[in-house]
């Protein structure tokens, strides 16, 4: 049995009845597991995104920082540092991999007051992703812990009952990754993202069966495949937050210098497998060079307000509730875009 899969742009949410007056009413806070965020946009933990200018933007916005891992640990401590004397530890989070040296990191950061962490693997869906979260979970029961990537509910089930606080779901749907192609892998983003949102429900109805105070939850972080705030809208109706990257790539504050080429500014964006010699699973790029972070951001959160009003969503929990999905052909793709006019 082949089962079909669907990205962004094969479907539509379909208006619903709506009460809201005005978008600026809509509530587009995000809380993962106690951590309280303004936004549930989290700009990606890539070399060319999230540095130490970066995460201070976006420790400014009341955002969640993931600071990318292709740095030595001296220097991730020294962003980390940074950002925790000046807004706390709550919205600063540090990537990890799954190496020997990853362990011992693990301890300097808890040393240095982290207390948020990301598990950032192409295949999170490992032995190997599974006993590193094992072994963090071994050393600390109360730190927040991100894993991924996954691209499958059972993938995501595994990371969950290993430790997991929330799980990072996506395989390939990135602008720069090239995983599907080079190993024929991956799943299309929406699906995926329908795929781990129901056995996110199966275990919180279990969760409500325990005669427990404290009652486990277990957040997704949808990563990839975001082009604009309209994908946002409908990547939120199954993740509590949503990891974006190339529509950050390029702004003033992301890592890099800007390059003049034929009279336009540009910058670097690499994506996290390509820093290997082979370049296997990513592709290295240039993209525009862009305006603030702030402005981008703020754009993103208008359209998320947006599209919250024309489903009659007060809040991010109202969006999740039972959204209604229309399958559109290549002809209504088409039809949403603007078209059959010359854009000024």
């Amino acid at each position: 049995m082949i089962r079909e899969g669907l990205t962004f742009d094969d479907v539509l949410l379909v208006p619903q009845h709506s009460t809201i007056k005005s978008r600026s009413e809509v509530d587009i806070s995000a809380t993962l597991c106690g951590l309280k965020f303004k936004h549930p946009v989290i700009p990606a933990n890539m070399k060319t995104i999230t540095g130490l200018e970066m995460g201070f933007e976006i420790c400014k916005s009341g955002g969640l920082a993931i600071i990318h891992r292709f740095m030595p640990i001296e220097e991730q401590l020294f962003i980390a540092n940074h950002l925790i004397d000046t807004f706390g530890d709550r919205g600063v989070c540090i990537s990890l991999g799954v190496k020997n040296e990853d362990l011992p990191a693990f301890h300097k950061f808890l040393e240095a007051g982290v207390r948020n962490f990301c598990i950032d693997v192409a295949h999170g869906d490992s032995a190997q992703c599974i006993q590193t979260l094992k072994n963090m979970r071994a050393l600390n029961e109360q730190v927040f812990i991100i894993a991924g990537n996954v691209a499958t509910g059972e993938g995501a089930r595994r990371l969950w009952e290993a430790g997991a606080s929330a799980v990072k779901v996506g395989v390939g749907p990135g602008s720069l990754c090239t995983t599907r192609i080079e190993t024929g892998n991956g799943v299309p983003q929406l699906t995926a993202l329908m795929d781990v949102a129901q056995v996110q429900k199966q275990l919180m109805e279990l969760e409500r069966t325990k005669a427990t105070t404290y009652k486990r939850q277990f957040p997704i972080i949808a990563d990839g495949g975001i082009k604009s705030a309209g994908d946002l809208v409908k990547a939120l109706c199954f993740a509590d937050m949503v990891m974006v990257g190339n529509l950050f790539a390029g702004c003033v504050e992301t890592p890099g210098e800007i390059m003049n080429i034929d009279g336009r500014s540009f910058k670097h964006y690499v994506g996290s497998s390509t820093h290997k010699t082979n370049h296997v699973e990513g592709v290295a790029a240039i993209v525009p060079a862009k305006g603030k972070f702030g402005d981008i951001l703020a754009k993103l959160l208008e359209g998320l307000r947006s599209g919250c009003s024309y489903q009659g969503a007060h809040n991010l929990v109202d969006l999740r509730d039972n959204p209604e999905f229309i399958r559109i052909t290549n002809a209504g793709l088409k039809e949403s875009h603007p078209h059959d006019v010359i854009l000024k």
